[in-house]
């Protein structure tokens, strides 16, 4: 099953690579359903016995043809009675969570490093130190919702992204080590800090860049959140987030049911308290604006509309839902010299951050 191994440093601490053959069922040897979830522990154990490696380490990744696999943390299993244990800490930092890869690989990890893989992923490593504490707050919200709720966590999905290190060292290159340390100190300066509103945690929604003013949530999601409001974001306008797609008439007449040419009506009907489309009508039809900018791709539903002979121009202010926390206008708040937890009760108000211990 295994063939080679590389063991080395990283951040000072022992990891350890197998190489796995052509033998190794990836899907077999990791489903939990039928017990083998435990037999890789042991496949592990019984190699590095026979390799005579002494590894003082827990992480082991599994490499093939080059490729990781997946991983495990050695200290979530008893050997010598064959199971798996569960670590409990006082400090929810040191908390383990499962996150749910794109693979199918459930992995082991500490809450603290998703929250590291998830900031790194969400908000550029040059940010200010204040912005970067906001999203490590965010993220953490995040978790600590689903876990509540016993909902999986996964490094893929269309709320918060996730990256992790080997991914980061090539993305960061030679500023590996400054970013790493920067986020890793915004983290532990917010340790075990969540956002909370009337005793639960909040739906932590975020997007990249406003129009000026976020969104209200019953604009999106058809529900009232009290601290999803819509409140102003002029920092937002310091960013120029403006877009253009064009799209050939004939295309748009096809999606929207309707002949598109240069004489044809376009008429904002209504807009929302975030200043985006509410309604728009094309012609005869009238169209929900957020529906509309999703089928088209647009950036937001904030657009104005131009029709030429052959295409249409959509021009839009902002990137994202507009709900929550917007990331630029966050940072332009850090270098105002507003601190987290200003940004994060402007962005999320009638909440308060709690420091959770369990």
């Amino acid at each position: 099953m295994f063939y080679k191994y590389l063991l080395v440093k990283e951040e000072e601490k022992p990891i350890l690579y197998l190489y796995v053959n052509d033998a190794f069922e990836f899907s077999n040897d990791f489903n939990a359903q039928q017990n083998n979830y435990a037999n890789i522990y042991q496949k592990v154990d019984h190699y590095l016995k026979r390799s005579g490696i002494t590894y003082p380490g827990d992480k082991v990744y599994f490499v093939k043809n080059g490729i990781i696999l997946g991983s495990i943390d050695l200290s979530n299993y008893d050997f010598q009675n064959h199971r798996m244990v569960e670590i409990i800490d006082s400090n929810a930092s040191n908390k383990l969570i499962d996150m749910q890869n794109s693979n199918g690989l459930v992995e082991k990890l500490k809450l603290e490093e998703y929250v590291f893989g998830v900031v790194s992923a969400e908000m550029p490593a040059i940010f200010q130190e204040e912005t970067l504490k906001a999203q490590a707050v965010i993220a953490r919200t995040y978790a600590f919702k689903r876990l509540s709720r016993n909902l999986p966590i996964k490094n893929f999905n269309s709320t918060q992204n996730y990256r992790d290190r080997t991914y980061l060292k090539e993305l960061w290159q030679d500023k590996y080590e400054e970013y790493q340390y920067k986020i890793k100190k915004a983290i532990k300066d917010t340790e075990n800090e969540a956002i909370k509103f009337d005793g639960d945690y909040i739906d932590s929604y975020y997007h990249l860049a406003s129009n000026g003013r976020t969104e209200d949530s019953s604009n999106v999601l058809k529900l009232a959140y009290p601290y999803l409001v819509s409140v102003p974001s002029k920092w937002d306008l310091e960013h120029d987030c403006v877009s253009r797609r064009i799209v050939p008439n004939d295309y748009l007449s096809k999606l929207l049911n309707i002949e598109i040419t240069k004489n044809t009506k376009v008429d904002i009907l209504m807009k929302t308290i975030g200043h985006r489309v509410k309604y728009i009508q094309f012609g005869d039809k009238v169209f929900d604006g957020l529906i509309l900018s999703n089928r088209l791709g647009l950036d937001s539903n904030d657009f104005t509309v131009s029709i030429e002979d052959d295409y249409t121009t959509f021009t839009t202010r902002g990137h994202g839902h507009g709900l929550g926390l917007s990331k630029y206008g966050a940072e332009a708040m850090a270098r105002a010299g507003y601190n987290y937890r200003q940004i994060i009760s402007h962005y999320y108000p009638n909440t308060y951050i709690e420091k959770i211990n369990d």
